[in-house]
């Protein structure tokens, strides 16, 4: 709890009661430490990791406050990637005005350059740009007391994000002080972010709002209670795929209302399958514990990504596992429909090859060889485009022997059991492929059309009219579907909008979102431990501070907002910040803008939320 504790106390100034109408603050001072402390200001995130160089706050050298933001390098520059920072500001109340820039810098024992720039970003490009650079070059290091700059753009009406840098390409180090916006000659100190609702707009939100009785799951031992869930079973309709997003990993309520409406699409609406954002053939040992008892739930769980493993997602399985006790005539499953990792599908696709094909198995093992071994010796392995490449075309010729073999592997295939094998095999294959190809063009699309493909996948496996739950990030889930893909998630290629376009009406997606509270997530690239962060308050003009005025006058823990009829509102369809936070941690983390009635069919809210709680 310590890191909470240190967090909380970093982050009164923008969690006081004022909060409410607040808008994106602007540390351009450096002054506020952010969710790793002094390592990082708040609000200022990695643009650029360059090795063998440090970025942290200062408070040895500052020129004025407490700190400094010091960047330090110990490559030549021709042997170094600039390492750099960038903070995003959002346009919307800068457009047509003159945004300028100033501050300080100093530099010591410098070889390389310190650059610090601003710039305005459209759909087509850089709309504006502004750059300082200062220089040592060779035996002739630089060294500067602070020396004092100034920068400007005048932000395009068609902006829609503003990004000012600071980065250290070389040797030595750079502090960065004292930085202060102005918008047309006036000191800003924070940015508007979107207009704000007006009254009408707020009663159109609140009646088409239905109140939560209650975030939580069903107590233990208690019969589950659906009552306020009409609203959700009312948006899903009959559609056989329903989605279920969050806007972060780590939100403790988020996982225990799924959990109840998991429960009431099982009992009440016939869903038999529940499908997790988490790696396909590692999840089936998840599978065999919550259908057949194999094995413990805790060690089960374990093979997901650990920001699945808390206390939350053990008495969501346990509940599964009960359930299926209790009613083996109608179990429910629990899949995974990822690909990241190709080191367990490998290994299982070449076991078959020994037994099915095993004149060529030797091939694809060491076609395959180098792929694995690199996922052995790290998670997520990079390398050249050349090595990526090797990896993409060896799994493509993989999947080429396979495809060959795949009908005659079916034929051959005589009992359930073999039938099973043959096509998780085949789909193995498949993943293989996706995994390289998503290692290769290093971007969100090809993993997202990848999940949807795994979804189709496991439906075309069970019967028919087979209804499944989807858990995922709301970016993934997302439908995509805004005339304008600048205010899709992912540009209208999330896995969810590729779900949309195959199913349409038969595909439904609800997001979650929050107004403020903690939520659990890593705080670095490097740290994988999961720890309590305070989620900054949603600003004025989005549609979580719009909903968390609604609760609060209708006194309820949550609402659930329909958001079809929005799709007729020009004024709701007009983009919105939305809180985006994965894996690790966001200071800010309304960046993104979505339209988002387009984006989802419901809106899962709760106002006030937890951190989710991780099993020891």
């Amino acid at each position: 709890m310590k890191y909470l504790f240190s967090i909380l106390a970093a982050t009164t100034l923008f969690c006081s009661p004022v909060a409410t109408q607040a808008q994106q603050p602007l540390n351009m001072d450096f002054e506020l430490p952010g969710a790793e402390g002094p390592a990082r200001p708040w609000g200022w995130q990695y643009y650029w990791l360059a090795p063998h160089a440090e970025a942290a706050m200062d408070s040895t050298v500052a020129y004025s406050g407490k700190y400094s933001l010091r960047i330090s390098g110990k490559e030549a520059p021709d042997d170094a990637f600039s390492h750099t920072l960038g903070y995003w500001i959002d346009p919307w109340g800068l457009k047509g005005k003159r945004l300028e820039l100033k501050g300080r810098i100093k530099a010591d024992n410098l070889v390389g350059n310190a650059r610090i720039t601003l710039a305005a970003w459209g759909e087509a490009g850089k709309l504006g740009a502004d750059t300082v650079e200062v220089q040592g070059r060779g035996d002739t290091p630089l060294t500067t007391s602070w020396t004092s700059f100034g920068m400007a753009i005048e932000v395009d009406t068609a902006s829609y994000s503003i990004a000012a840098t600071v980065g250290v390409q070389g040797s030595g180090s750079a502090w960065f002080d004292a930085f202060r916006c102005y918008a047309d000659g006036e000191t800003i100190e924070e940015a508007p972010v979107a207009p704000e609702f007006s009254a009408a707009q707020m009663e159109w939100l609140s009646r088409h709002s239905t109140p939560l009785e209650g975030s939580g799951a069903t107590p233990k031992g208690k019969f589950p209670d659906s009552t306020g869930l009409a609203a959700f079973r009312r948006i899903a309709g009959d559609a056989q795929l329903i989605a279920l997003g969050e806007s972060t990993h780590g939100t403790g309520e988020f996982f225990r209302i799924k959990h109840r409406l998991l429960e009431c699409a099982v009992r009440e609406m016939g869903a038999t399958v529940f499908a997790i954002e988490a790696n396909q053939l590692a999840v089936e040992a998840v599978n065999r514990y919550v259908l057949f008892g194999e094995g413990g739930a805790r060690e089960a769980m374990s093979v997901m990504f650990n920001v699945w493993n808390t206390k939350e997602m053990l008495a969501l399985i346990e509940w599964m596992r009960a359930y299926n006790l209790k009613n083996p005539q109608n179990k429910v499953e629990f899949v995974g429909f990822d690909m990241q990792d190709p080191q367990l599908p490998i290994d299982s696709l070449l076991a078959f090859l020994a037994d099915y094909a095993p004149e060529v198995h030797s091939s694809a093992d060491s076609l395959l060889n180098s792929y694995r071994e690199a996922w052995r010796q790290q998670y997520y392995p990079s390398g050249p485009d050349s090595v990526r490449q090797c990896w993409l075309d060896n799994a493509r010729e993989v999947w080429r022997l396979v495809s060959e073999q795949e009908e005659y592997w079916r034929r051959q295939a005589k009992t359930p059991e073999a039938k099973r094998r043959v096509e998780w095999a085949i789909q193995n294959a498949r993943v293989i492929r996706r995994a390289a190809r998503t290692a290769f063009a290093q971007d969100i699309a090809s993993r997202d059309e990848a999940m949807a493909e795994n979804i189709g996948w496991l439906l075309a496996q069970r019967p028919p009219a087979t209804r499944m739950i989807i858990w995922a990030h709301d970016s993934h889930i997302s439908r995509g579907e805004s005339p304008d893909s600048l205010y899709n998630y992912f540009q209208g290629n999330s896995m969810g909008a590729h779900l949309a376009r195959r199913y349409g009406g038969n595909y439904r997606a609800f997001g979650l979102s929050t107004y403020s509270g903690t939520y659990s997530a890593t705080l670095n690239f490097q740290n994988r431990a999961m720890v309590p962060i305070e989620a900054f308050p949603s600003p004025g003009g989005s549609l979580d501070e719009a909903l968390h005025r609604i609760a609060t006058e209708k006194k309820a823990p949550g609402l659930i907002l329909d958001l079809r009829p929005g799709r007729d509102q020009p004024w709701l369809l007009y983009p919105r910040p939305v809180r985006f936070i994965g894996y690790m941690a966001s200071d800010y983390s309304y960046e993104a803008k979505m339209a988002i009635p387009y984006q989802f069919d419901g809106l899962v809210f709760i106002d006030e939320t937890s951190h989710s709680k991780m099993v020891e």
